[in-house]
């Protein structure tokens, strides 16, 4: 994914991050503005209510204070009490008395800190513990100051539910963009990798063919002797052969991709001798438990060993010698390529199964490569449910490994 679409993917989903915010802050002042409307009509009734009865009203709230028993229906009054529940519903009203800022009475819940500083602000709505607090004096010569407490959960609740279904509708946005730029990401880095095949493809034919075009003119003129001419020729059928064996890889490669292939037990020390019978006059050295088999298909694997092998040889210096390993993983066999050769830079490696790449393009024209070669060995090596593992150090050498599992009881001879 690109540093712009990241970029663009923070700064969207921090814009509905700020949205969500803003829009439940305004949800949750909405619910407190129609919360204050009827926090101050219960506030003005149970005024009205305590004021019409008020000796009584002290006298029950300093009994039910002195008794803790604050659930009776008579704290203020079985008469204010019962016309409360009329107007007001089911519950009893909730609110506090207080004479010279000491509580005398309290069904509220709330703590005397909070109880006085309403009492302090009898021109305003406070919010304090989740409740919406109005004062008023009852009694100036006194100093009786009546507290009403309504309840504002709803307000939270509202505001927490659209929060927590906006920053879930946020996830599942973000989680969408997120899969959107990785797909993009995908598809940018296929076409790049597409434009990139047609391009290497268009220079690999363009050099045999410029060659091939140059020498065919030559032949055309007609005054060229013996010599030159069969050194035309001669040139002619080296790049032509080179041509047939591009396009046999190509359709090798596209055949792999398209059309599955029958695994089978193999015996791996036999496909290590079709290896070496392949390149006689090769320094290979062959190490392969004798019985070891794993499932595969003999030619495609010994095509994929031969492949790691030249490159192995042409990656060395003449005489080195290149090993061939098979060693006991458990579950599988592990087969290894090792040289000790030129080695390969960190940077390329990841590069090294893209068809045409070459890690030095000059010594890979030379030795006759076309950069197709490593990329068919990770074709076979994903048919057989594996892939191609490269160790490597600059001027140490380089480690190519897959593994298999293992096959069941099967002896071979090597193909002659």
């Amino acid at each position: 994914m690109s540093r712009s679409i990241r970029l663009a993917l923070v700064l969207f989903s921090l814009a509905l991050t700020l949205s969500g915010s803003a829009l439940a802050c305004r949800t949750f002042r909405g619910q407190l503005d129609a919360l204050e409307t009827q926090a101050m009509l219960q506030h003005q009734r149970t005024v009205c209510g305590v004021e019409s009865d008020f000796t009584a009203a002290c006298a029950a709230a300093r009994a039910a204070a002195s008794t803790d028993n604050f659930t009776t229906p008579a704290r203020i009054g079985d008469s204010y009490t019962r016309a409360q529940q009329l107007i007001l519903g089911a519950s009893t009203p909730a609110f506090a008395l207080l004479r010279d800022g000491t509580v005398e009475y309290s069904n509220t819940g709330l703590s005397g800190a909070a109880l006085q500083q309403a009492a302090a602000n009898t021109d305003t709505i406070l919010l304090r513990d989740r409740q919406l607090l109005l004062a008023s004096v009852l009694n100036t010569s006194r100093n009786i100051i009546l507290v009403s407490a309504v309840d504002a959960a709803e307000a939270y609740t509202a505001r927490d539910q659209l929060l927590l279904s906006w920053l879930a509708v946020q996830a599942l946005v973000t989680l969408a963009a997120l899969a959107a730029g990785w797909h993009y990401g995908k598809v940018q880095e296929l076409n790049a990798r597409q434009s990139r095949f047609v391009a290497d493809l268009t220079h690999e034919l363009k050099t045999p063919l410029t060659s091939m075009i140059g020498y065919a003119d030559l032949l055309r003129s007609g005054t060229l002797d013996d010599a030159r001419r069969r050194t035309a020729a001669d040139a002619i059928y080296h790049e032509s052969t080179r041509l047939e064996s591009l396009s046999q890889q190509l359709l090798a490669l596209q055949g792999l991709q398209k059309n599955g292939i029958a695994l089978q037990a193999v015996d791996v020390a036999a496909v290590f001798h079709d290896v070496a019978r392949s390149l006689p006059n090769a320094p290979l050295t062959l190490d392969a438990p004798t019985g070891a088999t794993v499932q595969a298909d003999r030619v495609l694997l010994a095509d994929l060993l031969r492949n790691l092998a030249v490159n192995a040889l042409h990656a060395s210096t003449p005489g080195n010698t290149v090993r061939l390993i098979c060693t006991d993983t458990g579950s599988g066999w592990r087969l290894a390529v090792i040289d000790t050769g030129c080695g390969i830079p960190a940077e390329a490696v990841s590069h090294l199964t893209e068809p045409f790449y070459r890690v030095d393009k000059a010594r890979a024209r030379a030795d006759g490569g076309s950069g197709i070669g490593l990329a068919l060995c990770a074709e076979i090596a994903a048919a057989f449910g594996t892939k191609l593992n490269f160790a490597s150090e600059v001027g140490a050498g380089t480690t190519v490994s897959l593994t298999l599992p293992k096959g069941g009881p099967r002896h071979e001879k090597a193909v002659s």
